[in-house]
């Protein structure tokens, strides 16, 4: 579980050095909550077949309180591989910003009680986050596949990264009337403690890092990718205002190495272009399918390692997006606009104008 830097001893709190934080909290055992868990099995992200839910809870309640984020009553039910019933208490919750504004069907977070989960496929799990079809029009099956693809594509990369497990969710409104029900393609997403501890690491909360914090090497990778897939709605070393670092993004980290910031949230992305995607207007550029580098120039030293990883794991990478569970229209159009990132990085000029120049 995530510890806030702010409940950490008041010696922590006085030395300002995040990285001198971050050996603090290993060294006052904040990761000791989770040492049984450690023996747990967690099968549901060593798993990518799609996995079949019910959730039931207050919908409409939910959409009408959005703002103010307030945790209703729900159930989760799925059937084994026995095919027994599961049914599983959870408190339901949306999340999201410009989600929450735009979607139909907003992203959602789902607690469920650590009592009950045991010997199901949510063992170990607490806190998940569930990512939905924002709209009913088919076009937004493709562009919900699409972002999956995307989490999948940064783990042919590097294991600091969230896993992510396609279901089916057939969403029961408790508070209609009559009972209505919708089913919808969705995927949920590993919680930031599961990635640490399959590191080796801790999962942090902190408001900043200074780029001296940074692990070089990942933090090169990060901004790369981000630059292939054309998203600029990140950073690695600051959040948005009242929240932790770092924007759409998770911070793990250990003491004999720099901070790994984890990135999440990519429906912003160049090669989803979903429709009401609008790039800070700050950056100026046009819209998001107009790539620009927010890589941090004192990692420019690992880019030629960045370079070798992509390519070695470029056929593992495309292949990801070539799936048939997104139209041949918009998977052709997401493998040329990935083509021409390699292009990009492979051809010294180009690099050194789009990336290396460009750096921040």
């Amino acid at each position: 579980m995530s510890q806030k830097v702010s409940d950490w001893t008041s010696a922590a709190k006085i030395i300002c050095r995040n990285a001198i934080v971050i050996t603090l909290a290993f060294l006052l055992g904040v990761s000791a909550s989770r040492a049984q868990e450690d023996v747990l099995v967690r099968p549901l992200f060593a798993d990518d077949s799609p996995l079949e839910l019910t959730i039931e809870g207050p919908f409409r309640l939910l959409s009408r309180d959005g703002r103010e984020r307030p945790e209703r009553p729900g159930l989760v039910r799925y059937r084994d591989a026995q095919g027994q019933e599961v049914v599983l208490d959870v408190e339901i919750r949306i999340r999201g910003r410009s989600r929450l504004e735009l979607c139909s069907s907003p992203p959602l977070r789902l607690n469920f009680r650590r009592s009950q989960v045991s010997g199901t496929v949510f063992a170990g799990q607490n806190h998940l986050k569930l990512v939905t079809q924002c709209k009913k029009q088919d076009s937004y099956q493709d562009y919900l596949a699409q972002e999956y693809q995307i989490y999948r594509a940064f783990n042919a990369l590097t294991d600091r990264s969230f896993r992510v497990r396609r279901v089916s969710v057939e969403y029961l409104d408790t508070e209609a009337r009559r009972p209505t029900s919708f089913t919808e393609p969705a995927f949920l997403i590993e919680e930031d403690w599961e990635v640490a501890e399959r590191n080796d690491m801790q999962a942090l909360e902190v408001e900043s890092f200074g780029i001296s914090d940074l692990d070089p090497r990942h933090t090169a990778l990060l901004g790369v990718f981000q630059f292939m897939i054309g998203n600029t709605d990140w950073s690695s070393i600051r959040a948005v205002e009242g929240e932790d670092c770092c924007h759409n993004g998770k911070v793990i980290g250990a003491p004999d190495m720099g901070a790994i910031v984890i990135p999440y949230d990519f429906d912003q992305s160049g090669v989803i272009n979903i429709p009401y995607a609008q790039p800070n207007p700050a950056l100026r550029i046009q819209s998001v399918r107009q790539r620009l580098y927010r890589g941090l120039c004192a990692m420019n030293d690992e880019l030629e390692w960045v370079i070798q990883r992509l390519n070695e794991q470029r056929a593992e990478v495309e292949g990801v997006f070539n799936s048939d569970r997104v139209s041949e229209r918009r998977r052709n159009r997401a493998l040329d606009y990935l083509s021409h990132s390699y292009e990009i990085i492979n051809d010294p000029e180009q690099r050194n104008e789009e990336i290396v120049e460009a750096c921040r």
